[in-house]
């Protein structure tokens, strides 16, 4: 009779749902007691003054507009408000509302809400940065297919007070169709049923996403800083195309444009649609967070093998020639640190195998003479930490250019973050390869310090003026909410030196 009742329950809130302006295979998924607030909250890109906060309607189809009231205060009983505001929203921008709220003070916590008639939104918690910041604790994240798994790793993050702030490197969401590249056998389906391809598929996909209970848990605790990697609009995308963008899919530029759209719609970014992503965030005097986009501002196109008769020219770039000339500022600040959120690994990288041989054509091994170059810049830098996303396995390295154990000709030092849910070794491989694997990982590339290929989870980097701690963080399982949390290891770099321990 319970399950009866249970299904009643369930048909009826679906069929009383069936004008809500939203894909109907997403009714399921909808929580009624977030009515009309059914994607809950967010906040992003904050600075010591200012905070990006984000929602999202959902209404009856009829409806045109709406008017969302919107309040930040010092307390959770919003008794004392610091600022307050209305805007109206269409569909023009999928009924998401984005305000920038700016006059705060550096280095607190604010809570935020919004007000659409008499309903109101779950609570929001964000935090400024601060100006004289003695250390701070930044979780990085990547990779989190919907289909391979449960987002465990974003309710971890979500439930440690002690992150302040949460870096998405992306791959935030995934473009394939059903079963395309996924596990559906847990009952997690992609929605819309086929790949992306237009603005409203880059929307409801990115609608199943934050529908989720854990992903929008972290947004409603934490603030985020995000950028995005290749599946945000297709697998390895290039500025001129992508290696999932196939004849008969319509125009890439078309396509491209339709998600970057979705991307600033629903992600908490200050930048709008026609500005470079790329960005740098101060905190104080300890840290500079430079976010890079090593996706579409300037890449030209991958080589299949380091045989490419182009594979050395200096034409072909990963960052262009804008972003490259911002980021040596940006490198020449005044930081202690300069903490740099990179897509793909800066390497170098070779693979697992028998001999050293290839490497990842992907990242910044495929475009060597920026590489290189970047490389030869480093060399007269101290206390530069990549944190990298994209390969679905964890490494701490100290990079140079041939990779080797000598440590005298380190120019910085990478953490690869692996995936919060996508494939990794063992999702194609069995426990003993899998483990063989990562042994051929540190065979292959003696100036790595920790390889995991088979964890998945995400980094939480503890930063202070005389050392940056990066924890490798695991859950136990993506194939059930029923998931354990373990730091598997600390990786410690000091200031000043360019030596992982």
């Amino acid at each position: 009779m319970k399950r009866l009742l249970l299904l009643f329950t369930l048909v009826f809130s679906i069929v009383a749902n069936a004008q809500l302006n939203i894909h109907p295979d997403l009714l399921p998924h909808l929580n009624e007691k977030l009515a009309p607030f059914y994607h809950g909250v967010a906040s992003g890109d904050p600075t010591a003054e200012s905070v990006i906060i984000w929602t999202k309607v959902t209404l009856d189809k009829k409806e045109k507009k709406a008017l969302i009231l919107w309040e930040v205060a010092e307390d959770a009983s919003f008794e004392s408000i610091v600022a307050h505001g209305k805007k109206t929203v269409t569909a023009a921008s999928d009924f998401s509302l984005k305000i920038d709220v700016s006059g705060l003070d550096p280095g607190r916590d604010y809570f935020y809400r919004f007000h659409y008639k008499d309903k109101v939104s779950l609570v929001g918690e964000t935090r400024t940065l601060p100006k004289d910041a003695s250390e701070i604790s930044i979780a990085f994240a990547a990779c989190s297919n919907y289909e391979w798994g449960y987002f465990n790793n974003y309710r971890f993050i979500a439930e440690d007070k002690d992150i302040d702030l949460v870096v998405h490197l992306g791959d935030y969401i995934y473009e394939y169709a059903i079963g395309v590249y996924g596990d559906t056998s847990i009952g997690r389906i992609n929605v819309p049923a086929g790949e992306i391809l237009t603005l409203s598929d880059y929307r409801t996909r990115y609608s199943l996403y934050r529908l989720d209970p854990d992903l929008m848990r972290a947004h409603q605790m934490k603030p985020f800083v995000t950028t995005w990697d290749d599946h945000e609009i297709a697998n390895n995308a290039y500025d001129e195309g992508a290696q999932n963008h196939q004849e008969g899919e319509g125009d890439w530029h078309i396509r491209a444009s339709a998600a970057r759209k979705a991307y600033y719609e629903w992600l908490p970014v200050r930048k709008r649609k026609s500005e470079p992503l790329y960005r740098s965030f101060s905190i104080g005097t300890l840290a500079d967070l430079i976010i890079l986009d090593t996706r579409l501002e300037g890449r030209t196109e991958q080589v299949e093998d380091m045989l490419a008769p182009n594979f050395q020219d200096s034409s072909r770039t990963i960052l262009g020639k804008q972003q490259y000339d911002w980021l040596i500022d940006e490198l020449n600040g005044k930081q202690e640190w300069k903490i740099i959120g990179n897509q793909v690994p800066f390497g170098p990288l070779y693979f697992p195998g028998d001999q050293r041989g290839e490497k990842y054509m992907d990242g910044w091994d495929g475009y060597p003479y920026e590489q290189r170059r970047l490389m030869h810049e480093l060399e007269s830098k101290e206390n530069v930490v990549f944190v990298t996303g994209d390969y679905h396995r964890s490494f701490a390295l100290e990079n140079d250019l041939e990779g080797t154990a000598d440590e005298s000709d380190n120019v910085s030092v990478e953490f690869v973050v692996t995936s919060i849910t996508s494939a990794n070794a063992d999702e194609y491989m069995s426990k003993e390869d899998a483990l063989a694997e990562n042994e051929s990982y540190l065979t292959n590339n003696p100036h790595m310090n920790y390889a995991n290929s088979t964890g998945h989870g995400y980094l939480v980097l503890h930063i202070s003026q005389e050392k940056v701690v990066a924890d490798f963080v695991y859950a136990s399982t993506v194939r059930s909410q029923d998931a354990e949390k373990r730091t598997e290891r600390s990786v410690t770099v000091n200031r000043g030196v360019k030596v992982l321990k």
